[in-house]
């Protein structure tokens, strides 16, 4: 009779209870969670990495074209609205090859400048310049300095996660940052 008690102790203590069970479970479901968040900020970091390098390459592009005819070229016919590639940002990449609508003002501009990128773009650019005129620069609701030499300013648009709320980097001739607003967007 001894020998069974004991067998019983042993049956009850061999399992998991489902408390054990439900406690496991749940750690799993928040380590999947907090896994699946850090993915998808990993994701969105990489395709703000597009504009912040797109930015960096129009900025040198810029940069060479003034060093060569000692003005920046403006691409984008004064308005910072005029974006290649043209249409509203989404969630979808978009072929960058400004060869393709050639004969357009910003296609030739972008064409000029020699800007390329790798593959197609989640992000729409534009770039503006103007010569100096000692007047502070105001563009977007945003001021960038005083133009006392040549200036430009260059934009990317984007809207990675397709809710209709669009993310902005600015940089400038003004300043070596880039600036943004809702990058996370």
């Amino acid at each position: 009779m001894g020998s069974g008690r004991h067998r019983n102790r042993d049956d009850r203590t061999a399992g998991f209870t489902l408390v054990e069970l439900m406690i496991t479970v749940a750690i799993i479901g928040v380590l999947a969670l907090l896994a699946t968040v850090g993915y998808a900020r990993f994701i969105r970091t990489s395709k703000t990495a597009e504009a912040t390098s797109m930015l960096g390459a129009i900025k040198g592009a810029q940069e060479t074209y003034r060093a060569e005819y000692l003005r920046y070229l403006d691409v984008s016919a004064g308005s910072l609205d005029n974006f290649y590639p043209a249409g509203v940002p989404s969630d979808s990449k978009v072929a960058w090859n400004p060869a393709a609508c050639a004969g357009t003002p910003v296609c030739n501009g972008f064409m000029q400048l020699n800007v390329h990128a790798d593959s197609a773009v989640y992000y729409r650019y534009s770039t503006v310049a103007e010569a100096a005129t000692g007047a502070v620069v105001t563009r977007d609701g945003r001021t960038f300095g005083v133009a006392n030499d040549p200036w430009f300013i260059a934009r990317a648009r984007g809207d990675l996660n397709g809710d209709g709320v669009v993310s902005s980097y600015w940089t400038s001739s003004f300043s070596t940052t880039i600036l943004s607003e809702k990058p996370d967007e």
